[in-house]
């Protein structure tokens, strides 16, 4: 468990600012990209966003963290303008990735470094098939939850045990195999 959380400080943010606008000015990058630092992305590094021309990054990271995450953001920037991708971690972003220094990979190997610990009060809730067992962990429990398999009528979801995290996986782990293991669906029409 971490002890204290600390986002990332102001100096090091000044120095991936800095860092942006060089990437931007070697690969013709412009405009440049606005920067923004945010408290909410705990588990995520980053996000890009195209049509705004922003990057947000999460305040967490560590100063390595946050250079990597920048350059893989950045990838989506430049192939992002004037086109609608459908492969957000395809060839031509992978060519940019690796041209502006980052790791051409899709996911990152941890979460942000100085995220503050999860609640570990937060209550899971195991769900599991009426018509096949299946057994699903879910923080949230939506109305209408079905086993995708088993369809809306007799793959009703139903709560089956509520606890901590590692409780409900204990749980779930224990369920006979199967051989499907579908995600659940949301009706889109309830029947209460």
């Amino acid at each position: 468990m971490r002890s204290a959380s600390r986002a990332v400080p102001t100096a090091a943010q000044e120095a991936v600012r800095s860092l942006l606008a060089s990437l931007c000015a070697k690969h013709g990058i412009a405009p440049v990209p606005a920067l923004e630092w945010s408290t909410r992305l705990r588990r995520l590094l980053g996000r890009a966003d195209e049509r705004r021309n922003l990057i947000r990054l999460s305040a967490w990271l560590d100063e390595d963290q946050a250079a990597d995450t920048l350059r893989h953001e950045l990838a989506h920037i430049a192939i992002g303008r004037g086109s609608r991708r459908r492969r957000p971690h395809g060839a031509a972003w992978r060519q940019w990735a690796a041209r502006l220094g980052a790791e051409p990979r899709a996911t990152a190997r941890r979460e942000p470094a100085n995220a503050p610990s999860r609640d570990p009060s937060r209550r899971h809730t195991g769900l599991e098939c009426r018509g096949c067992g299946t057994r699903f962990v879910r923080l949230r429990v939506l109305r209408g939850l079905y086993c995708a398999r088993c369809g809306p009528r007799k793959g009703t979801l139903v709560r089956a045990v509520q606890g901590d995290r590692d409780e409900v996986l204990t749980w779930q782990a224990r369920a006979q195999p199967r051989t499907h293991s579908p995600a659940p669906t949301v009706d889109s029409h309830p029947r209460d």
